[in-house]
């Protein structure tokens, strides 16, 4: 919500300076240049991405508008499923984890927090990491780098929305000047016309120029930073689980495990160590 509050903002502020310098609202919307500018930019964007980083593209800008799921109730859901799963394992086996694991949907723990289960990311990354655990007998070690390298992986899927989205952005000046020189070779053949009738089409031609520029530095450029954004959101979750696994391999205690965890946590969304007690001593 932010983000349209902050462009309506932009355009304000940019409409009333127009209108302040005595120039008339109508003359900087162009219709043509528009189509121009913004369709051949979304179609360089189109030819640039495959169809699953165009779907993430837009999984991302729809997080981006609306509100965050990555809340402090997400990472308290997140800490206390880690631990139930851990504490599992301490108290019992690893077959009974087994039970949860391969059927998240039925488990008895899965199902109280509806957070992460909303979050399919965060949710296979918890099941394949714990599958591993269950599997084979690995070193905590091995495992960390292995889950590293996962989330490395991850990452970048994740960063291609924003960096496809920042090119278009940067090509759009380029592309508003192509619409002004269209606009030039309008204007120049038509020199005999009277000297209002050319000055009007070289500033409607100008306006191509303008429209790009706003296009990239009021637009996709501050989009495609909110979309790097997301991306580092949705793989924060990830370096959370990996540290409480491999804290458990390193068969610390599933608080100490958690707590392991909660370091990776940004600290606005960061459960405080005392509301973590709280969730903790809950399900004690």
């Amino acid at each position: 919500m932010k983000q349209i509050i902050a462009f309506i903002g932009i355009l304000a502020v940019i409409g009333v300076s127009f209108i302040l310098h005595g120039g008339r609202l109508s003359a900087l919307v162009k219709v043509s240049e528009i189509v121009i500018i913004f369709g051949a930019s979304l179609g360089g964007l189109i030819i640039s991405c495959t169809i699953p980083t165009l779907k993430l593209m837009l999984s991302q800008i729809k997080q981006s508008i609306g509100k965050s799921i990555y809340t402090k109730d997400y990472y308290n859901e997140l800490l206390a499923l880690m631990f139930e799963l851990i504490n599992v394992v301490k108290m019992q086996n690893l077959k009974a984890l087994d039970t949860h694991v391969e059927n998240p949907e039925a488990s008895s723990i899965f199902t109280k927090y509806p957070k992460i289960m909303a979050d399919t990311i965060t949710l296979n990354f918890v099941i394949d990491s714990f599958r591993q655990v269950i599997s084979s007998k690995i070193s905590a070690h091995e495992l960390e780098a292995a889950l590293e390298e996962e989330i490395e992986v991850l990452a970048e899927e994740y960063e291609k929305p924003s960096a496809k989205l920042h090119a278009t952005a940067e090509a759009m000046p380029g592309i508003g000047i192509l619409a002004a020189v269209m606009g030039i070779i309008l204007t120049m053949q038509n020199l005999d016309a009277d000297v209002t009738v050319i000055g009007q089409s070289i500033a409607g031609a100008l306006v191509g120029t303008f429209t790009g520029i706003f296009g990239c530095y009021c637009m996709f450029g501050p989009l495609s930073s909110s979309l790097h954004d997301i991306a580092e959101e949705q793989v924060m979750p990830l370096h959370c689980i990996r540290s409480i696994i491999t804290g458990y391999l390193q068969n610390l205690s599933p608080h100490m495990c958690v707590n392991a965890g909660r370091k990776h946590i940004e600290s606005h969304v960061k459960p405080s160590f005392t509301e973590l007690e709280k969730s903790l001593e809950a399900l004690r």
